[in-house]
């Protein structure tokens, strides 16, 4: 019961508060205790990266222990992971080994996923783009405004294409990308300050 649920909360709130008034107080044996709590959370974050890495390598030996040989995704997984550790760690992230597998297996497999997402992105677009109401009719022809202002055909098309295109970059999408901002700041803060207060319990477990 203190282990799980009281020692957690009160953690929380220590280090939420010491952090929180160490940043807008200039006091320095408080931001001295909010630096090494700071230091605290690096070491944290990795061992919990360390955490990481040990349960994928459980998921998919359990996964070839089930299917065998059968599943090559585990097993490629399990290759490209081990292989990657092996030699990042053997002979440095500057070795000619290490270097091949970022420039020839991981760019290469980013740039096809980021591939496959602009089809994704399409199908959604054409999905979100059918006029069933006014704001739908607006979101068609701001995009396709933009559309037609972001390719040299689109120009010749539309003349002022270009410049409205700018206008709502600029203005309208800044805009609305700040609101996003404020609104995620907002929501994180309030957050944050129910783990700090322990109402919120759901991160560390408990329900």
């Amino acid at each position: 019961m203190f282990i799980r649920k009281l020692l957690p909360t009160y953690i929380a709130f220590v280090c939420g508060t010491v952090v929180t008034i160490a940043y807008f107080f200039t006091f320095k044996p408080l931001q001295s205790l909010a630096q090494d709590i700071m230091q605290w959370r690096s070491i944290i974050a990795i061992f919990a990266l360390g955490l990481g890495a040990v349960n994928i390598l459980m998921v998919h030996l359990r996964n070839l222990r089930r299917d065998g040989w059968k599943n090559i995704y585990s097993l490629a997984m399990l290759l490209t992971f081990c292989t990657t550790i092996i030699i990042g760690l053997g002979w440095g992230q500057s070795s000619k080994g290490y270097r091949f597998i970022f420039d020839y297996i991981n760019v290469p497999t980013g740039s096809a996923i980021f591939s496959l997402l602009a089809f994704y992105i399409g199908t959604a677009a054409y999905r979100a783009f059918r006029v069933k109401n006014t704001e739908a009719a607006i979101l068609l022809v701001t995009g396709c405004i933009v559309m037609l202002g972001r390719v040299p055909l689109g120009a010749q098309i539309l003349p002022v294409a270009p410049k409205i295109t700018d206008w709502i970059m600029s203005v309208l999408n800044v805009g609305g990308q700040r609101g996003v901002m404020v609104a995620g700041a907002v929501g994180f803060i309030a957050v944050s300050l129910r783990i700090i207060a322990g109402l919120e319990r759901r991160v560390y477990g408990v329900e």
